[in-house]
């Protein structure tokens, strides 16, 4: 299924696939479009036996530090 995000300018945002380990948060994938950090974050749920959960995508602006929003994983 593809699902077209709203497109914003490259360079503007980074796109964070986050997941569960260990009871902990993390970046399973970081890409320039959802779309590439959704892909890279599904490689990475499927090699890691289980380790891995994908969750969702936070949407952070480059330089800053907190995440201005969040994309359920698709």
């Amino acid at each position: 299924m593809d699902i077209e995000i709203d497109a914003l300018p490259l360079g503007t945002y980074l796109y964070l696939a986050m997941g569960m380990c260990n009871g902990h948060k993390v970046v399973v994938a970081v890409g320039y479009t959802p779309e590439y950090a959704n892909k890279k974050a599904k490689q990475f749920e499927a090699m890691s036996g289980g380790n891995i959960i994908y969750k969702d995508i936070s949407v952070i602006k480059t330089g800053e530090k907190l995440k201005c929003n969040t994309i359920e994983r698709f």
